[in-house]
């Protein structure tokens, strides 16, 4: 669920960040289930080419030349198709990293604030995370500080302290004071 859901419940801030907190450690994300899923219909694609390919090969194994030249043909297309696997892995994973940041930094709209970062040369580190994109996010948190939820400043009354600045019995707001003040 996304932020504004959990708030449509009538959860408050704190529930909701302990919610997304508590979601990112045990639960998978739509992102990561998309990446699994994609994973399995390529290689039931690929399992699918190759059995075809195959049988394409068996019936025209009519001579060597043919046939060494067919062989090539399917090497290199296996090896094409696994560098487009790849490369599609890599961009989901340097997705779902960027959607877990922005997750962190409270974007309000990620969609919105992914759109301002530069991602063109966006690589993962071996921490996971995508080089340089703290950088990039709290620079946007400073220049766009609207798309990202900022924690209030605590304010209000505080329990056991007075408006005023003298202390009860020195003319401040005890309540004899206040009686006094008010008889006479």
């Amino acid at each position: 669920m996304t932020k504004e859901e959990l708030k449509a419940l009538g959860l408050t801030d704190d529930q909701v960040s302990k919610i997304l907190d508590d979601q990112g450690k045990n639960f998978v994300t739509k992102t990561q289930f998309n990446t699994k899923n994609e994973e399995l219909k390529h290689a039931k694609a690929e399992s699918g080419e190759i059995t075809k390919q195959l049988e394409e090969l068996k019936k025209a194994n009519e001579g060597n030349k043919d046939l060494a030249a067919e062989i090539e043909k399917m090497k290199a297309d296996a090896e094409t198709r696994k560098k487009e696997y790849a490369a599609s892995i890599n961009q989901m994973k340097v997705d779902n990293a960027v959607a877990m940041a922005l997750t962190a930094a409270k974007a309000k709209n990620g969609k919105a604030a992914r759109a301002l970062l530069d991602l063109s040369n966006a690589k993962l580190g071996e921490d996971g995370k995508v080089v340089g994109l703290d950088e990039q996010i709290k620079k946007l948190q400073e220049s766009d500080a609207y798309l990202f939820d900022a924690a209030p400043a605590p304010s209000g009354v505080k329990p056991g302290e007075s408006k005023d600045k003298e202390g009860p019995g020195e003319g401040g707001n005890s309540v004899a004071s206040i009686f006094s003040n008010a008889l006479g």
